[in-house]
């Protein structure tokens, strides 16, 4: 057994300590974590964990830490030798034993092999009954971690009735013995699988992730990757009566590859990579990793193009060339209104770990060159990060006021509240605040624009505003999403991946949930005709009338 010691780079609060520990007790191998805050910068993490970390066990627990905002620094420490807890002595020669089953009980599952490596050509039903009993064993621990009571569990084979993958195994028999086809791909074959068994769970949030996808998703948390600097929507076009799915260009960020190639606002991704790959043809996900790649590496791509609301006009074809460079996502776009320069429009596309810097550093901005009324947009905001969407609410709140209560499956409620620690820290959100964050921007002349693809912390920073009566909601319903889902990595299981589930519902301050009902705005404005002819992101001032409305509520 050995005990080792990482320090942690990034605001560690006492609020965050629970997740951290939740996230690295998922690990193969870790006995114990223990987190130490040694200042308002770092913190020092202990793991005792019954193995030596190599490179692959220190990957997994990387990403388990930058899923928090924060970086892992390696080497460790220090590494040191310690007692199992509660030992029995034996000697060193003595093989362990596994706990034997006991009819009708549940026993402790033994620790899974080191190895990760899986095949489905000898054994493929027992192989993915492990692999999706890993799945089911997550499920449990995700409500264990909200209990904060470890359950009992059963390893794979235990107390088994029946065999529920038996069909597959027939339908994986018929097809290596008998098909056409040739080099069947294991990896593949699992993945689909397990994406499968998750989609039939009815869980309408729930994903599976492969390794890759994990982490590019918590590299989209920390609004970092490689790319030429866009957003991005997906979206189909019309030429010539014929549909084609493509990828609509929302933004283009400033000084990025894609601004230096000239790719523009309203451009439509048609075909991807040097052979023009159609979007139709790959997909939406696909195209845009393509569009990804190293730093320093072309991104070939053709747009189509056209006069944005001329609906008569015909699209003209442009190859572009650019060169990948890393890039710092952009959640929040300011700008100043078109004819009224006393307003400042403040684009919210997402929550994640850059949109409190960014929104401050926005609003901040526009006051300089004296906007002194803003409009938050909110429009097909899907939401994104709790803790994000917590740092925004302080800067509007009270110390002592609820941003949200949650009930988990088991029916225990939990509420945060805007509170500070001993050093003055904000302790709901990434931990970034200080006491004198609180309220900064309350007496701001503000309100908020939402859509039918508003949704979740989106809603709930709506939700936010709406019931302290802070500022106006125009727009219409909204999505409705007041769920909260939970990531966790499976290589506790010796597996590669994660799962995405439902944990738990989510409430606003006024206590009524908006789950599946939406949040009605206090103004309620469709869009025009007109106006409807453009992306969203795309719309002139003078033609948005949901806007013009919003600015109506503060004038």
């Amino acid at each position: 057994m050995k005990q080792i010691t990482y320090e942690i780079k990034g605001v560690v609060t006492e609020s965050m300590i629970p997740a951290i520990t939740a996230s690295c007790k998922i690990l193969n191998a870790v006995e114990k974590v223990e987190i130490i805050i040694t200042n308002s910068e770092s913190a020092h993490l202990l793991l005792t964990i019954s193995r030596t970390p190599d490179e692959a066990w220190e990957k997994e627990l990387s990403y388990a830490i930058s899923a928090h905002g924060l970086e892992i620094q390696f080497p460790a420490l220090e590494i040191a030798e310690v007692a199992p807890e509660n030992a029995p002595e034996t000697s060193q020669d003595e093989p362990v034993q596994e706990p034997k089953a006991i009819p009708g009980r549940y026993v402790k599952a033994p620790r899974p092999k080191e190895t990760r490596k899986i095949s489905l050509t000898m054994a493929v039903s027992t192989t993915i009954t492990a692999v999706v009993l890993a799945v089911l064993l997550t499920f449990s621990l995700t409500t264990a971690y909200i209990k904060n009571d470890l359950p009992h569990i059963v390893y794979p084979g235990q107390e088994q009735e029946e065999d529920l993958f038996a069909e597959l195994d027939v339908i994986d028999r018929l097809f290596r013995s008998v098909t056409m086809m040739e080099d069947l791909d294991d990896e593949a074959l699992i993945t689909a699988v397990l994406k499968g068994y998750v989609a039939a769970t009815g869980d309408l949030y729930a994903e599976y992730f492969t390794e890759d996808e994990f982490r590019e998703q918590s590299d989209a948390q920390n609004g970092t990757m490689c790319g030429i600097g866009i957003s991005v929507v997906n979206d189909v076009v019309s030429v010539n009566g014929i549909s084609y799915q493509v990828i609509t260009v929302a933004n283009v960020y400033p000084d990025s590859p894609a601004e230096a190639a000239g790719v523009l606002p309203g451009d439509h991704i048609i075909s991807v990579g040097e052979d023009e790959t159609y979007v139709q043809s790959i997909g939406y996900t696909e195209a845009l990793n393509r569009l990804r790649g190293e730093e320093g590496t072309e991104c070939t791509f053709t747009v189509l193009r056209k006069l944005q609301g001329d609906s008569d006009a015909e699209y003209t074809e442009a190859p572009i060339t650019a060169v990948r460079e890393k890039i710092t996502s952009r959640s929040v776009i300011g700008r100043i209104h078109e004819t009224d320069a006393t307003v400042g429009i403040l684009k919210i596309t997402g929550f994640d770990n850059t949109t409190l810097a960014q929104f401050t550093e926005t609003v901040e901005e526009l006051k300089a060159k004296g906007c002194t009324y803003f409009v938050f947009d909110l429009r097909n905001n899907p939401g994104g990060l709790l803790t994000a969407v917590e740092d925004v609410l302080v800067l509007f709140l009270q110390k002592g006021d609820t941003v949200i209560s949650t009930k988990n499956s088991a029916g225990k409620e939990s509420v945060t509240k805007i509170s500070v620690n001993e050093k003055g820290i904000v302790t709901c959100g990434s931990g970034q605040l200080k006491e004198s964050d609180i309220g900064r921007y309350r007496d701001l002349k503000f309100s908020v624009l939402v859509n039918k693809f508003s949704a979740s912390a989106a809603e709930l920073f709506t939700a936010n505003i709406r019931d302290y009566e802070l500022g106006r909601i125009v727009g219409v319903k909204t999505y409705g999403k007041g769920s909260m889902q939970t990531t966790f990595s499976l290589s506790r299981y010796g597996y590669d991946g994660a799962l995405k589930l439902t944990t738990a519902y989510y409430f606003p301050p006024c206590g009524e949930g908006y789950d599946g009902i939406g949040i009605t705005p206090h103004v309620i404005v469709e869009l025009s005709e007109e106006a409807e002819q453009y992306n969203i992101n795309l719309l002139p001032d003078h033609l948005d009338n949901q806007l013009s409305a919003a600015i109506s509520t503060m004038k």
